[in-house]
């Protein structure tokens, strides 16, 4: 029997509120996003504004959470972009005005999926689809059952 067909991590990029919701829940989507990045499964992209958001978030109003994301962070080890001025003027036109970093990020960093809690803010484009974490689960659910048939 021939051994597996290896293929490459999904790379997917996670805005803040998935990191937020996936670090302090041991149940639902975000955390299982996380667990599926830290397999190895999906290459985790972070938007360099989505770290300092949580940092700043979790510091004000979590300050125990800190360290949590911390050790994430270096267990995990995402890949964190600085978006560039022409992934930002790319994103621009796709997300609302204070979320233009994460949607370029994603996109500088070659990300299929941006998944967020948020996908009001955002609209696809630029080689890059807008997903709640939901949808990632019930789609890698149904390309696992597909392995099997």
């Amino acid at each position: 029997m021939a051994p597996p067909e290896k293929t490459e991590p999904l790379p997917v990029c996670l805005d803040a509120d998935v990191l937020i919701a996936g670090l302090l829940s041991r149940t639902g989507a975000s955390h299982a996003i996380l667990v599926l990045g830290e397999l190895g499964l999906l290459r985790l992209i972070l938007a360099e504004a989505a770290v300092a958001e949580v940092r700043r978030n979790l510091a004000a109003k979590l300050p125990d959470a800190v360290p949590l994301f911390e050790e994430f962070l270096r267990a995990v080890r995402p890949a964190i972009h600085r978006p560039t001025p022409h992934e930002s003027e790319q994103a621009r036109q796709l997300a609302d005005p204070k979320d233009v970093p994460i949607l370029a990020a994603a996109i500088g960093a070659g990300a299929r999926l941006l998944v967020t809690h948020s996908v009001r803010h955002f609209r696809s484009g630029g080689g890059v689809r807008v997903v709640r974490p939901r949808t990632l689960i019930e789609e890698a659910r149904a390309w696992m059952a597909s392995l099997g048939q």
